[in-house]
């Protein structure tokens, strides 16, 4: 079975990620649907990410 695919802006505006939009919105690709394992791990990356 394959996972669900989601657009930036239903992921931006889901309850889940709420104090995260302002990064996701930032992070995320306008034209790429991703599950939300993909968004969790794009954005553990970036949270985790060294500050330059």
């Amino acid at each position: 079975m394959e996972d669900t695919r989601y657009g930036k802006n239903v992921i931006i505006k889901a309850d889940t990620y709420a104090e995260y939009r302002d990064i996701l919105n930032v992070i995320l690709d306008e034209d790429t649907e991703y599950t939300l394992d993909e968004v969790d791990v794009i954005l553990c990356g970036f949270l985790e990410g060294e500050v330059k």
